[in-house]
């Protein structure tokens, strides 16, 4: 009996046991893996931590930025060793640093310092340091690397400002980015896509603003990317106290007019600017004063070059000088342009721009430095607003005309409102110096002009005679662009052109990968330039087609495309975290092959060879057909029809590269039939 309640007393106490186990686990929260973690542990390398401390110091009448670097890096991989276990400074900061300590914390709890001697023992004297990689020694996988260092820059009081994101090929638990000054200077900042509020300090003697973010995934960019469309970041300035904010009025009378309101201290020279527009109106001069400002566009573009500034005395120097010269420069061309506008009487805008991957204008908060783009629109006899875009050194464009950079992006106009006429204090600067200052101004902000690809086109036509007996394949070739790529083509040879180094590089570039004479070039027949909207620029040529017709024997040839078509493909990524593409825009790329044979022909495996291939974004056309009995067309068309795509979506350009690149591998062979 006793036994029996034994037995039946062990039995109940384990059911309790079990029963209180299972209450205490489901009292008590479990403990969530952190998933971020896991991203860490897999990436090759990934920070512990990396800040960034920018303290302001006013020094005279500049002011002096010195920037704390401090990482810790840990290292999972011998790949991450091999890619990441470096100290890399560029030229700037190796030569402006005030301290630097590197230190490797070994997984075995030891401590292997860098000797920096070693890393600047190269260079001796006075010499400047390069731009600096060296290779961090005794770094293991499951090792930490800190790096600390601090270097300067000498700013004036317009450079206090930066844009700020955390974002990194290597993931990162947390970043921070702080910012320090005295009391006599205000930060602004405004954060976009979510970027998280600061922690502010500020009292009597100091103004203390620390960034921060927590587990940053890894990110791999390319140059279709704009990371301040879709990546969190922030923008900031140090101005004085009680500063107030910039307005559109006070951008056109600092920004546009310094740039473009011309000279009057160039006496000597300025009745040869008026000579020089006689000459060029001539008989025009009854003519409407948009057609006299086609003219006057239409000779500089022919007769004058776009070079740097040989001296500093040429910037007070008129347009008369520069016109005598037969030459500008980037700035006298602007204030050149607007003395034209303004002494024809044709009303004008400032417009105010930004490049479509450096992200969107902010219309509200003008923040400094952001306009790389300032130039004119004008209205034209029809009322259309046309843009001006002054010249480059490597390029000269045309009415409304502008680069491609721009293309379906936001912009703002500026108009001052003028009562009567315009002053001549208002038209030029003279001997005081000052720029003219408007009291009022319109403000509208536009998308600009962009095109699709039924008019941003590249066009290329063969048509080809084979001799059977010289075993030779003529040809007459037809190159056709439009558009943006006529803008970017154009404007391509116009810098190979005009700077010998980029020209020499692309020389040696051609050279390794060896000369293509597919289409061999014996003569040019013409070259004709369409100066209206879209710039359609077409050259005809005559020459030879090479490696593409092969003749398997006498009565059977091989057809090679691989080397003749190349098309402007869309490069693919296959990385993780790859964000949307923001092309400049859509387009279309077209070749087709004529090759006519003096007898008639059978095309073999010719049924399974026709491509067509389309989504929302893109289309390839890959089309092979018999004609007249004697001839082989062959059609390669691609297409992107977006010049926004997702990222989820970059699948399908893949999709059309793949087809694309299956066309290019397609041999055909033409069995002749030769008459007996």
């Amino acid at each position: 009996m006793s036994h029996l309640f034994s037995k039946r007393a062990k039995t109940s106490l384990l059911v309790f046991c079990f029963s209180a186990l299972l209450y205490s686990i489901a009292s008590f929260p479990l403990i969530k893996e952190d998933p971020f973690s896991k991203v860490c542990e897999k990436s090759d390398a990934y920070y512990l931590h990396s800040y960034v401390d920018v303290t302001y110091v006013k020094n005279w009448t500049r002011f002096k930025r010195y920037v704390a670097i401090n990482n810790k890096l840990v290292v999972n991989t011998i790949k991450g060793v091999e890619d990441y276990a470096f100290l890399k400074l560029d030229e700037y900061v190796s030569n402006h640093l005030e301290s630097i300590k590197i230190r490797t914390l070994k997984a075995d709890g030891t401590i292997v310092e860098l000797d920096s001697s070693l890393v600047f023992s190269q260079n001796s004297g006075n010499k400047k340091f390069g731009s600096i990689s060296y290779p961090i020694p005794s770094v293991e996988p499951g090792d930490t690397i800190e790096t600390d260092y601090v270097y300067y820059e000498n700013l004036k009081g317009y450079e206090l400002m930066d844009y700020v994101d955390f974002n990194s090929v290597l993931p990162s638990i947390n970043s921070q980015y702080t910012i320090k000054t005295g009391q006599d200077l205000q930060v602004r900042y405004k954060t976009y896509n979510e970027f998280p509020t600061p922690r502010v300090v500020a009292n009597d003697t100091l103004v203390y603003l620390q960034f921060s973010r927590d587990s940053i995934k890894s990110l791999v960019s390319n140059d279709y990317n704009c990371l301040p469309c879709e990546k969190p970041y922030f923008y900031y300035t140090l101005e004085k106290k009680e500063s107030e904010l910039r307005t559109w009025k006070d951008v056109y009378n600092e920004e546009f007019n310094f740039l473009t309101q011309p000279m009057a201290l160039d006496y000597e020279n300025s009745s040869y600017y008026k000579r020089w527009k006689k000459r060029v109106i001539g008989e025009a001069k009854d003519s409407s004063k948009y057609y006299k400002f086609n003219l006057l566009h239409k000779e500089v573009l022919k007769t004058i070059n776009i070079e740097p500034l040989k001296d500093g005395q040429e910037l007070i120097k008129s347009s008369g000088y520069f016109l005598k010269e037969e030459r500008f420069d980037p700035l006298s061309i602007r204030r050149f342009y607007r003395q034209i506008l303004e002494d024809l009487d044709i009303k004008y805008w400032a417009v105010f721009a930004r490049e479509k991957r450096l992200g969107p204008i902010d219309v509200n908060l003008i923040r400094k430095g952001e306009f790389a783009h300032i130039f004119f629109a004008i209205e034209n006899e029809n009322g259309h607003l046309k843009f001006l875009y002054p010249h480059e050194e490597n390029y000269k464009y045309l009415i409304d005309e502008i680069p491609t950079s721009l293309y379906d992006t936001r912009a703002v106009l500026v108009k001052p409102i003028y009562d009567g006429e315009i002053k001549k204090k208002d038209k030029f600067i003279d001997r005081d110096l000052k720029l003219a200052e408007v009291d009022s101004i319109t403000v509208e902000a536009i998308n600009l002009p962009s095109m699709n690809s039924d008019y941003n086109y590249i066009r290329q036509t063969v048509f080809s005679k084979v001799d059977l007996e010289a075993k030779r394949t003529d040809l007459k070739y037809r190159f056709k662009v439009s558009g943006g790529t006529s803008t970017d083509l154009r404007s391509f040879f116009e810098m190979l052109n005009n700077n010998e180094e980029v020209e020499e590089y692309y020389d040696a570039l051609w050279e390794y990968e060896g000369d293509d004479n597919t289409i061999q070039i014996d003569s040019v027949l013409n070259r004709i330039q369409n100066d209206e909207k879209p710039f359609g620029f077409v050259f005809d040529a005559k020459g030879t087609l090479n490696n593409v017709v092969n003749f398997v024997n006498d009565s059977l040839v091989s057809i090679s495309i691989e080397k003749l078509i190349k098309h402007n493909q869309i490069d693919e990524s296959s990385e993780k975290g790859t964000l949307s593409y923001y092309i400049d825009y859509s387009y279309s790329d077209l070749f087709m092959l004529n090759i006519e044979f003096p007898c008639k022909i059978e095309v073999l495996g010719m049924d399974d060879s026709n491509i067509k291939y389309n989504n929302k974004y893109s289309e390839y056309f890959f089309d092979v057909k018999s004609i007249n009995g004697n001839q082989l067309k062959i059609i390669s068309n691609y297409k992107i029809l977006e010049n926004y795509i997702p990222n989820i979506d970059l699948k399908d350009i893949k999709t059309l590269n793949d087809h694309y690149r299956d066309s290019k591998k397609r041999r055909l062979l033409v069995k002749l039939k030769r008459k007996e």
